[in-house]
This record gives structure tokens, sequence and C-alpha cells, in this order.
């Protein structure tokens, strides 16, 4: 069961559609015409306007949540206590509490849970990873990444953007935060564990998170720094969002260069592997950001049925938000942070 058909549920339904032992029984969303449209588009058996109602079918056995951020919580829960299997979409809450109670009540209703995160499936990435873990540029030294964003991309209603910038809602801020979970995940899952952070938040219009640098400290030694910034006359070749990426990991004997994966802001190899004094473009690699979706999709279901965790569990995507409250932090108080500073709160009383 899909829950949530807004935007992004474009990208999150491809992996669905052509599993060949998934099938798509239902969709909800609280708009009724949209989740009509999505149930014929999709193929459907049925569509609900309550998750609630989605979550008691018999029919279902998981569902992947696709909600506003403060929506997140109250749906593992009911998706939990019903008995399926949950794919959350990132980033995971808005507060540690609430991410703890979304572990707590997964476990205790015996279910597997993950916090999706497609940068992590997306071909050229994993390419990277397995030279990297194959010693392909030797002794990894540092991570460098780069978000610029752009102008144009595909349409997004105004009510999706007006959320994803109101902090109360989305949790934290648009760029750093919630597009920044993507590049957290990719930090931790091509280098380790983070030690501590230092970084600076400029904002534009007082509400994006633009420019801005966050630098850090792996715990196996590596530093890593993210560069975050967005060119409101920059035209960018893309079919999806106005943002593109670059990913660079410098190695005692090498380095291997992921030149794209939203967007394709220059049209080279998706993938550059320099050793032993010579360039090795990887181009033929399947390389569209919706490759990413559609991949994360299959590992969710493939695991399922294999009886596994899925990669990225509930603990992990904790993790992640403890990085991101430590950027926050360094950024509010304008020091160095460690990791280990950040705890997790209390569970509210209204919870």
């Amino acid at each position: 069961g899909i829950i949530g058909c807004g935007r992004i549920a474009d990208l999150n339904i491809q992996g669905y559609l052509d599993h060949p032992k998934c099938e798509l029984v239902a969709v909800c969303d609280i708009n009724e015409a949209l989740a009509k449209k999505r149930m014929q588009e999709w193929g459907a058996k049925k569509y609900y306007t309550d998750f609630e109602k989605l979550c008691a079918d018999p029919e279902v056995n998981a569902v992947e949540i696709l909600l506003p951020h403060t929506l997140h919580l109250p749906a593992v829960i009911s998706a939990a206590r019903a008995g399926k299997h949950i794919s959350l979409q990132k980033p995971m809450c808005t507060e540690l509490w609430e991410g703890r109670k979304m572990v707590e009540v997964a476990k205790q209703a015996g279910v597997w849970f993950r916090v999706t995160e497609n940068f992590m499936y997306y071909p050229p990435f994993r390419l990277m990873k397995k030279y990297l873990d194959a010693g392909e540029i030797g002794t990894p030294l540092s991570i460098d990444m780069r978000l610029a964003g752009g102008a144009g991309g595909w349409w997004v209603p105004l009510k999706t953007w007006l959320w994803h910038i109101d902090p109360e809602r989305c949790g934290g801020t648009p760029a750093v935060y919630d597009d920044g979970y993507h590049k957290l995940s990719i930090a931790k899952f091509m280098l380790g564990e983070i030690e501590k952070v230092k970084c600076w938040l400029d904002f534009t219009f007082a509400v994006v998170d633009v420019p801005s640098l966050v630098t850090w400290k792996h715990k196996s030694g590596q530093v890593g720094v993210w560069e975050v910034e967005t060119g409101v006359n920059l035209m960018m070749n893309h079919k999806y969002y106005g943002a593109d990426e670059w990913v660079e990991i410098t190695g005692t004997k090498g380095v291997i260069t992921g030149t794209r994966c939203t967007s394709r802001l220059m049209e080279i190899p998706p993938l550059i592997l320099y050793k032993d004094g010579q360039h090795i473009a990887i181009d033929d690699i399947r390389d569209d950001w919706a490759d990413s979706f559609h991949d994360a999709g299959w590992h969710f279901i493939d695991s399922l049925l294999e009886g596994k965790q899925p990669d990225l569990s509930g603990e992990d995507a904790l993790y992640l938000m403890k990085f991101w409250k430590a950027i926050w932090k360094s950024s509010c108080e304008n020091r160095e942070v460690s990791l280990s500073e950040i705890k997790e709160e209390a569970e509210q009383t209204n919870a």
C-alpha cells in the first residue's frame, strides 16, 4: 500500500510496479481525486483517503509512507500495530524521541522497518562504493560533496514547497536537513560513522539555508566537506528537481568522482576513476535519478521476501538524525560539535 500520492510518489512507486513478486493493492491520499487518479494510473485495486483504513486492509502486507514529516509518527504507529512492514520516506522525524518511538513500536509489533534513502541505491554511487571497498584508490582520505541548486524543475504544488520551508512542519531546514539527509547518508555509506562536525549555515530570503558549508571528521580519520549553494539563474538540464550533486573521494593512490545524481548539470560520464596516472570514464551504467528509487523499492521487497532487515534500519535513521542535530547545534553555537553530545529527548507525554 502507498500512503501519500504526491509528487515524489512518481519516483518511489517505480520499483514496486515492475517487481515480479509485488502487487500494488491500495493507495491513500487525503485528496480523493488524486487518490483515484493514482489508483488508475498505477493499476491498484482500491484507494483510501484515511491511512488508518489502508493499514487495516488485510490484503496489504507492507506500506510505503510518503507523508509530510509531522505525520510520520502516527502513520508508522498505525502501520506497525496493524502488522504491516514499513518503508518510510526520509527524513525520519522532526524530533529524536519520535524516531525512537517508531523503532520501539515496530520492534514490539514484529515488523520490518526502514527509512528509505534512494541516493544509496543510485547505480554510480553503488559502483563507487564497490571500487572504494576494493581498494581502487588506496586508503580513503576525504570526501567532498557539492549540491548545486538552479532554476526550473518539474512542477511541485505550492503547498508542498511551503511546508518544506516551515521549520515546525519540516523539522529543520530545506537544504541541509530535508534534502541534506541524502548527502549525510552518502557520507556515512561511503566512509562510516561521524565523530564531530563544524559548519556554517546562511539563509537566502531568511528561509532557504544557502549558501552553507558543512565539515566533519569520520571516526576512521577521514575528513568530509559539503558545499551547498543555489544559483537562481542557473538553468539546469534535468527531468526532476532543479538541483544536482557532485561526490568525490580522494585516496592515497587515486580519486573517484560521481559527477551527477538528481540532474545532468554536466554532460560528462557519471563516474570517473583516476588511478595510476590515468582517467577511466565509466559511462556504461544506469544513471537516471529514477533508477535509485526503483532499486530502493526492489531492495525493500526482496528483503521482506527473504525475511531479513532491509538496509537503512530505524537505528540507522536515528544516527543520521543525530548527524543533522550536530550540524544545527554547530551552526547555532558557532563551534565544533561531537555527535556524542547529541542526546535523545524524553518522549513527549501527548505522543
